[in-house]
């Protein structure tokens, strides 16, 4: 989140090496034989806890991530401003053009961090090994944030989706500067 905000050209780093981790996790995870121990309810609840943060983890870097990144590079996300919109009624129209692809994922990949949040809130905690429900927590935590962050962002790309949606000659681009700035 801290990329996203403050550099996202630095976030294709951090999702390579959160990819590294998740897949070193998953291939940790497939060494297990989960279909039995999660048969045994102490241990089973642990890896099924575990098995679950992982997914959503995957989720996260694999489908919201990207287009989040995308979208920090068009989008301050803390001002709610275009990055470089360029100083020209052209320039602007150049930039939304080139970012529709961007703009009309935004929303879903914001709704999908939702998803996510959801999914690793519906955990149940208790009787955890403390080392899972302290991640799971910690992860539960971490997402809260992020989407708290994130979260408000959503309404424009939702705007620009809309504009894109009309079609980029249609649109009044006063209006567009207007409400960015």
């Amino acid at each position: 989140m801290m990329a996203l905000a403050e550099d996202p050209a630095a976030l294709p780093g951090h999702l390579d090496r959160a990819r590294s981790e998740l897949d070193q996790a998953e291939a940790e995870l497939a060494e297990v034989p989960l279909a039995q121990l999660t048969a045994v309810p102490w241990l089973g609840r642990n890896l099924t806890a575990t098995a679950t943060a992982v997914d959503q983890m995957q989720v996260l870097t694999e489908e919201v991530a990207p287009v989040l990144s995308d979208a920090a590079v068009l989008l301050d996300f803390e001002t709610l401003r275009l990055r470089d919109p360029g100083s020209t009624v052209g320039e602007w129209r150049t930039t939304i053009e080139d970012s529709v692809d961007v703009i009309r994922a935004a929303p879903g990949a914001i709704d999908r961090l939702g998803e996510v949040r959801t999914a690793i809130s519906e955990i149940d905690t208790d009787g955890l090994l403390p080392a899972v429900r302290d991640a799971i927590e910690e992860l539960e935590l971490a997402l809260d944030d992020a989407y708290g962050r994130v979260a408000p962002v959503r309404k424009t790309f939702s705007d620009l989706q809309e504009w894109v949606r009309d079609g980029i000659e249609n649109f009044d681009l006063l209006d567009l500067i207007r409400n960015l700035v």
